[in-house]
């Protein structure tokens, strides 16, 4: 039957090695002393205390003993999401209010409730699924802020509180589909409409109990009845009266019908059935769209498997039509789950080396995220599903392991008239937080906050105003203390930056003046590099003049001249010659020049000065006048003349005979 440990998970002993540190018990005392000046203790003895009440359940009216019924629910809830994921928000309904708390590790980190409007939640059931979506966003939003939990992060991990599990036998008729049959029979079961179920399950077919076999139980349930003296339920009868609750364990044949006469036609199966409120899903998509979430549901169907095998440590291999399901269940809950596609013309070796690794895989992971709590050599191997396919490997593969192979237990139809609270799971809408929601991570397990569920009146009170305009005015003269340091803080950052600055300029003015100071130099090298670069023009155009004929007009010149005629070259501009001549009378001078004029390698020939010059000259040469002889004065006549050369191609060769004439 259905195990209990899966809605309620004892809690695991974790040995704490040391001690709170230093700053957790400093923290704790600075918290203690500050919870002591903000709020006055009142002993609960001299106030008389309501008398306690008798708790109505989570979904109820809250009373000063629903701490323990809060605290089961809550541990439960946090054990099963805190030991995959970091970090949760748990959300708590009752008629009158809604609770989120978020916790990492086994620390509550932040909380906050809210009232809900009357007649939003009625008995546990959400009524008003709009104006609870807009209560809830609320509270989320605000635990998030507080608690710093980034909703961008936030995912719901269990869908909805209508969680509903049955365990029936289905039977299928000729041509009749199993999932037809098992949708109609679930849908009878859980008083559900086929079209609002969000259903999974899991199914195995079943042999007929012989006749021989059903007297033998009929005979016994007789005899029971008798001596307990209790009616016997039949199929005309209906009994009245609330059946007694019973443990999973005691159900048998004593609560079906005796009567068995019309046997339903068709094959039976064993049917364990898990379904969902299509609406509690989309209420949860809402309020998830409401905070900009991902929506993550959690599979139903290996929950109903690990609740299925009722056992404390399980491997389960679930083999479907193109997946291979392995979960790790611990305490009735699927602590790892792997998945994996599978190929149905697989050799058995190929099964051999899946069902292995797989094995191995989940076994290794769930001892590395409990490392306090590895899994035994004491666990079973459940094989459900398309198990034909696989048995023989599974068969092999455990040979080499210390795990037994067991077969998923089975059990008759219950009774129509079960009640239905007793397979309802109210669960409540759990969230969590974190990088990667979908990976498992080694987490202590949630300790559940310490709620005051007193009345207003018995609650801390808050201070009188003489303690709290104490306060306030530590906090006025913290404050100004605070600014003065502020100011003083500024000024003084405002001097340094003012001597940076000053510092900053006058290297600036340094760096200023060397510029100017190599400026200067550069300039004079310049200059005397301008002179040099002019003298070697100059000289350049001297090599030019003598390719353009230099060398002959300074030799026409030489030949042309008498012997009483100096000729001094004065300056050559490529083809324009200064020339100083000297002779001792003028007609001599006047015939050089037109004998000049008549060269036909000159162009032009202009006379630009012409006159006498006087010169003192004595016998020895000494001074005349030293040596009191005679002076004799002597002129010659001295003139200036620019001779304009024609252009000489480079083919053009000087006629010897044109000189010759000349010279003549």
């Amino acid at each position: 039957m259905i195990s209990p440990k899966w809605q309620r998970r004892s809690p695991k002993n974790i040995e704490i090695e040391s001690g709170p540190s230093v700053l957790s018990r400093l923290g704790g005392r600075l918290s203690a002393v500050a919870s002591g000046l903000m709020y006055q203790s009142i002993e609960p003895s001299l106030e008389a205390l309501p008398e306690e009440r008798h708790d109505n359940g989570p979904f109820g009216r809250l009373g000063p003993n629903s701490a323990q019924t809060v605290r089961r629910g809550a541990s439960a809830v946090g054990r099963t999401i805190s030991a995959p994921f970091g970090a949760l928000l748990t959300v708590t309904v009752a008629d009158g209010f809604v609770r989120v708390l978020t916790a990492r590790g086994n620390r509550v980190r932040a909380w906050a409730e809210s009232d809900l409007p009357p007649g939003v939640v009625q008995h546990g059931l959400i009524v008003d699924e709009q104006t609870f979506i807009e209560v809830l966003s609320g509270v989320i939003k605000e635990i998030a802020r507080n608690g710093k939990l980034n909703s961008q992060k936030v995912a719901v991990a269990i869908t909805g509180r209508n969680m509903v599990q049955r365990r029936l036998t289905v039977y299928v008729e000729d041509g009749q589909e199993l999932v037809d049959a098992i949708v109609d029979a679930s849908s009878d079961s859980m008083s559900i409409r086929t079209e609002e179920m969000q259903i999974e399950w899991d199914a195995e077919e079943l042999d007929l109990i012989e006749e021989d076999e059903f007297d033998e139980l009929e005979d016994e349930d007789e005899d029971e009845e008798l001596d307990s003296e209790e009616p016997v339920v039949t199929a005309d009868t209906v009994v009245s009266e609330q059946p007694v609750a019973q443990v999973p364990e005691e159900l048998g044949l004593e609560n079906l019908s005796v009567s068995m006469e019309q046997e339903p036609d068709g094959d039976p199966y064993d049917v364990y059935a898990l379904a969902l409120h299509k609406h509690v899903i989309r209420r949860n998509l809402r309020t998830v769209s409401e905070l900009s979430t991902g929506f993550a549901g959690v599979q139903p169907k290996i929950l109903a498997l690990a609740a299925a095998v009722n056992s404390r440590a399980a491997v389960i291999l679930d083999i479907e039509e193109n997946t291979l399901l392995t979960a790790v269940v611990s305490n009735g809950l699927p602590e790892v789950i792997r998945e994996v596609g599978i190929d149905k013309r697989m050799s058995e070796q190929e099964w051999e080396t899946l069902v292995s690794k797989q094995i191995s895989q989940a076994v290794s992971f769930y001892d590395s995220i409990f490392p306090e709590e590895p899994l035994g050599a004491d666990v079973e191997v459940f094989l459900t599903g398309d198990a034909d396919q696989a048995k023989l490997a599974v068969d092999k593969v455990l040979e080499n392991l210390p795990y037994a192979l067991s077969s998923m237990p089975r059990t008759l139809r219950a009774p129509d008239d079960f009640p239905f609270e007793k397979y309802a799971a109210n669960v409540g809408m759990v969230l969590v937080s974190g990088k990667r929601f979908w990976q498992r991570a080694p987490v202590h397990l949630l300790s559940t906050p310490k709620f005051d569920f007193r009345p207003k009146q018995y609650r801390p009170r808050p201070l009188p105003v003489g303690a709290v305009l104490k306060f306030a005015a530590v906090l006025i003269l913290g404050f100004g203390v605070l600014s003065s340091y502020q100011a003083y803080t500024s000024q003084v950052s405002s001097v340094d930056s003012a001597k940076r600055t000053l510092d900053i300029l006058q290297l600036q003015s340094d760096l200023r003046a060397v510029e100017l100071v190599e400026t200067r130099d550069a300039r004079l090298q310049l200059e005397a590099a301008k002179a040099k670069t002019e003298r070697l023009i100059a000289a350049n155009e001297v090599l030019e003049d003598q390719d353009n004929g230099f060398g002959d007009t300074v030799s026409i010149i030489s030949k042309a001249a008498p012997s009483d005629v100096k000729v001094t070259l004065v300056d050559d501009d490529g083809r324009i010659v200064a020339v100083s001549a000297a002779s001792g009378d003028y007609p001599e001078m006047l015939a050089f020049i037109r004998l000049l004029e008549d060269v036909p390698q000159f162009q032009h020939v202009q006379v630009l000065s012409m006159g006498r010059d006087a010169a003192v000259s004595s016998g020895d040469g000494s001074e005349p006048a030293a040596q009191g002889g005679s002076v004799v004065l002597e002129s010659e006549v001295e003139a200036s003349l620019v001779i304009t050369r024609i252009k000489i191609d480079d083919n053009q060769i000087l006629v010897g005979e044109e000189l010759v004439a000349v010279n003549d």
